[in-house]
């Protein structure tokens, strides 16, 4: 497939790009071979490609994840593992290869189908427009060389389908689809129209009106062009580092386009523990907390049979326990002695790090390759070697450093090394309410390859400040896709009563459990109470209580609830997040988006509650947001599982920490089988009735009309998840908080709902953006008509301003908060029989800031519908009798593999990626 595909992507990027290296990562659980390598920051979750379980919602199709928008890197392509080994695929999907480019320009550059697409652009999905441009009905596709026809199916009826009542003059029926054939198309793009399998499709399409059969249709009304701005695949491909500035330009000849192939495989987990024990790390009770998680840690969290090593660092460096291989409370407890016990001293992150190496390099036979550093440090670095002297050893052994700054006064270039290093930089803000730190300590048992049912699934994690003789409580819902291994943990810094905190827990049946309870530990020493639940835990509502009985001293506790999952044949219920970027360019307006993804197995959940709390700089207070998975703001596709928002409540430079909290209070659903099939298969007409299948799954016709989405109700659940941490360097000149220095967001969701030759009205709905980006509500709205979509697009201020009379529902002047349903009816001439008018908004603010424009859509008002017909009596056309009708204008192994993909640009080795929010490293050779 790679090999294949390699090819066919040279040939698409016109000679300037092709997979020069692919790294492929051996599940652990494979019997090791001498061609095996030791695997380094390769893992499942930061894949450019898995092979997988399918997702139901796209099964048994490929797929690309995309969190966020145009031009921008994905997450990854997912293929079924059935999907790469049926022999038949080829047959209705077209060549692997060719499969995977179609893939990569999603993935890669961030383009979009460009095709209906009734699953992942249902509320846009349409087959048919008329052109301002031919002045005829068309059908969406790009370019416009594609043979096809207009046909209507019946399910469950003979015959399957019949010709649509209507021409190209006067549109057609209500429920026609274009069937696309190869015979007649002159088309040679565009890849991502997604009929690859036609052999003259070897191109992404261009706005180059010279050449026609490559031509881009920016009318067509799809995803691409609503997320991208009518522009093209490749101009978008040229704004991408890849391309821009003339990077990467053809090559004179042709170039050998075969891969090297490297295969890798991951060893045990093995994590250097890397502790500040400067003197600062005595203020404010870091030093107490540090130790505490640390031994929080090794003693519950750490995995059987990982490998553990603890160096500490001041002035100088010293290694506290050589890596211990973790299988008895034994081991446990002998790393838990070689905590450090005192905090004194300057700061030298670079000796901690070079010392870190040390360890690594003597673990036996293993190299360092594979290895985490775990980093955690409260200040600026001021004693050589410092973080910069050492980073190119760091890089060179092909460790993975995670970071964790503790508190605003941590050296910001910890956040740089971890992106670097393919690790992930956390912030933990030292107040009541963060629970970060434990977070980053449990994230590094996670890291490799650690199947879902491994997982520790924390489902409540918090802090609270206790007054003297203060009690509290909290509740949570436990689901029955966990339930093992369930375990209460509390901490707490200052009493040295005995124990210095009072807890309880409460079971759904309202059993009470204490001190008294033999799942019940108590380790004076680190300040740790445990909970250990005997058994499966009852699912259900739990409650728990602290009290502090120190009667003239405050006291802080740290809480944790986790457990694992119960049934092996039952996926546990996850949440994964990440933001847009570790380091944010707030000084030149750069946002954080923040996402999370709920899932259980490759399932998405959809209507969960899902909010996220950030911690600021500067004193302020957190802010809570929701993150919505509406398809509109930060959230590109709707009803896909991954729930997004912007943060723009910047108060200055700084850190700035998220944690998400996901519940689900009854109204969530885990979607099922898919309506329709996203790819597009190349099916016959006639064999539609009884499609084939792959696997147990049928391969479902691309006629199919879009359904709201369907699925499972899920059990009430409770989720606490750290959402990682974004540094700020700087902010604008004189910027205030709470100034308004952001625009309004831009509308990607703009639609037409209704159009009515009677009464000579077009009805608009959208997603109300907010004042700044996503947050709170614009002033007003500048909505502008025009005869074609390219004024709009190109000179959206010299088209028509829509006045308030022409406004016969809505109010220009009083946006909505962001999310709301914005529905405008809006007052047209009509000269004709059939007119069009397309339209766009741009949103402002009270400070005079705003929006990008919208996505424009066009409305066509007409006076005949041709009518919607009953099913066929006859048997349809054959194939044969089809092909050749143009309409239109024509312009003449359950086994999970992971497979990291290097892109090599044919003029010299890129970066494959330079995409921080994921941390990701380009493959290094080994």
């Amino acid at each position: 497939m790679f090999t294949e595909g390699s090819e066919y992507l040279y040939t698409a990027t016109r000679k300037r790009s092709y997979f020069d290296e692919v790294t492929i990562l051996i599940p652990k659980t494979w019997s090791s071979k001498p061609e095996y390598i030791q695997a380094s920051n390769q893992s499942f979750d930061l894949a450019d490609v898995i092979v997988a379980p399918p997702n139901p919602r796209w099964a048994p199709d490929p797929y690309t994840k995309q969190y966020q928008g145009c031009g921008k890197v994905g997450v990854h392509i997912h293929f079924w593992d059935l999907f790469l080994l049926e022999p038949d695929v080829e047959l209705f999907y077209g060549p692997l290869g060719r499969i995977l480019v179609h893939e990569w320009g999603h993935y890669r550059w961030g383009l979009f189908d460009e095709y209906p697409d009734p699953v992942g652009d249902s509320d846009n999905y349409q087959e048919f427009y008329f052109s301002m441009v031919t002045n005829q009905w068309e059908a969406v596709r790009c370019s416009y060389g594609y043979n096809g026809l207009p046909l209507k199916f019946y399910p469950n009826h003979f015959p399957y389908y019949r010709t649509c009542n209507g021409n190209a003059d006067v549109g057609y029926e209500e429920g026609c689809v274009f069937v696309t054939f190869e015979e007649g198309t002159t088309a040679t793009s565009s890849i991502m129209y997604g009929r690859q399998y036609y052999d003259q499709i070897t191109q992404f399409c261009d706005a180059n009106s010279f050449d026609e059969t490559n031509f881009h249709n920016s009318e067509a009304p799809n995803k691409h062009n609503r997320l991208c701005e009518t522009k093209s695949a490749w101009e978008v491909m040229r704004g991408t580092s890849d391309f821009e500035n003339e990077n990467n330009p053809p090559t004179d000849g042709d170039a050998d386009t075969r891969p090297d192939f490297i295969l890798v495989q991951h060893t045990d987990i093995r994590v250097v523990l890397v502790l500040d024990v400067s003197g600062s790390m005595n203020d404010d009770q870091k030093f107490v907390k540090m130790i505490g998680a640390a031994a929080n840690y090794i003693s519950s969290i750490v995995i059987e049979g990982s490998r553990i090593g603890i160096v500490s660092f001041a002035k100088n460096s010293k290694i506290l326990s050589k890596l211990v291989t973790v299988y008895s409370n034994a081991d446990r407890n002998a790393l838990l002695d070689a905590l450090p016990k005192t905090a004194e001293g300057a700061t030298c992150i670079g000796c901690g790090l070079r010392t870190a190496i040390t360890v690594l390099e003597h673990d036996g036979e293993l190299n360092t390759e594979g290895g985490l550093i775990l980093l955690l440090s409260d200040g600026e670095e001021n004693e050589a070697p410092y973080i910069d002297d050492v980073k190119d050893e760091i890089v060179a052994a092909g460790v993975i450093v995670d970071t964790i700054a503790f508190t605003q006064a941590a050296e910001a270039k910890m956040y740089e090394l971890a992106i670097l290093t393919g690790g992930t930089p956390y912030y933990y803000s030292n107040e009541p309410g963060d629970n970060t730190l434990i977070d980053a300590f449990s994230a590094t048992m996670e890291r490799g390859e650690i199947d879902d049912h491994d997982r520790r699934v924390q489902l409540l994690g918090n802090s609270w400040l206790l007054d003297a003789l203060q009690t509290r409580s909290a509740s949570l819902y436990l689901d029955d896709t966990v339930g093992k291994n369930t375990e209460f943990t509390f901490r707490w810094t200052k009493s040295n009563y005995n124990p210095g905190i009072e807890t309880w827990v409460i079971t759904p049946d309202n059993t009470q459990l204490d001190s008294s309870y033999e799942g019940y530990t108590y380790d004076a020493k680190f300040k740790i109470i445990t909970y250990k639940i005997v058994g499966t835990a009852e699912p259900g509502s739990w409650t728990f209580g602290v009290k502090n009985p120190v009667p003239n001293a405050k006291e802080e506790v740290f809480y944790t609830v986790t457990s694992y999952a119960t049934d092996p044949n039952v996926e546990p219920i996850l949440v994964v997040s990440e933001l847009s970027g570790s380091i944010t360019d707030f000084k030149n307006g750069e946002p954080v988006i923040a996402y999370a993804e709920v899932r259980q197995g490759f399932s998405p959940i959809i209507y969960a509650d899902v909010w996220a709390t950030i911690d600021r700089p500067g004193g302020y207070s957190p802010v809570l947001i929701q993150l919505l998975d509406n398809g509109a703001g930060a959230d590109i596709t709707k009803h896909d599982g991954i729930y997004s928002r912007y943060f723009t409540q910047f108060t200055t430079e700084g850190f700035y920490g998220f944690k998400i909290t996901v519940v689900n209070n009854g109204t969530a659903l885990k979607l099922g089988d898919r309506p329709v099939s996203r790819a597009i298969p190349n099916l016959p007409p006639e064999d539609g009735d009884n499609p084939p299948k792959i696997g147990n799954d049928t391969i479902v016709p691309p006629w199919n009309p879009p359904q709201e989405p369907t699925g499972d109700p899920v059990p009430l659940f409770t989720r606490d998840v750290s959402g990682g941490s974004s540094n700020v360097p700087e902010v604008p000149p004189g910027y205030v908080p709470d100034t308004d220095y952001i625009p309004p967001g831009r509308i990607i969701d703009l639609r037409v709902t209704a159009t009515s030759f009677d009464s000579k009205t077009v009805s608009l709905s959208w997603s109300a953006p907010g004042d700044d980006l996503d947050f709170g509500g614009a002033s007003f709205y500048d909505i502008r008509i025009a005869d074609t979509i390219a004024e709009l697009a190109d000179n959206f201020t010299d088209a028509t301003r829509l006045a308030p009379e022409d406004i016969v529902t809505g109010d220009l002047n009083n946006p909505q908060e962001f999310g709301n349903t914005e529905q405008f009816v809006i007052r047209v001439n009509v000269t004709a029989e059939t007119v069009s008018y397309a339209f766009a908004i741009q949103s402002w603010d009270d400070a005079a800031w705003s929006s990008e424009v919208s996505n424009v859509v066009l409305a066509t008002i007409r006076e005949y519908i041709p009518p919607t017909g009953g099913p066929p009596t006859e048997p349809g056309l054959s194939l044969g009798a089809i092909i050749g009708i143009v309409v239109g204008a024509v312009v003449a192994i359950i086994i999970v593999i992971v497979i990291i993909v290097a892109c090599c640009c044919t003029t010299k080795k890129k970066d494959k990626k330079s995409k921080d929010k994921k941390n990701k490293k380009t493959p290094k050779s080994v």
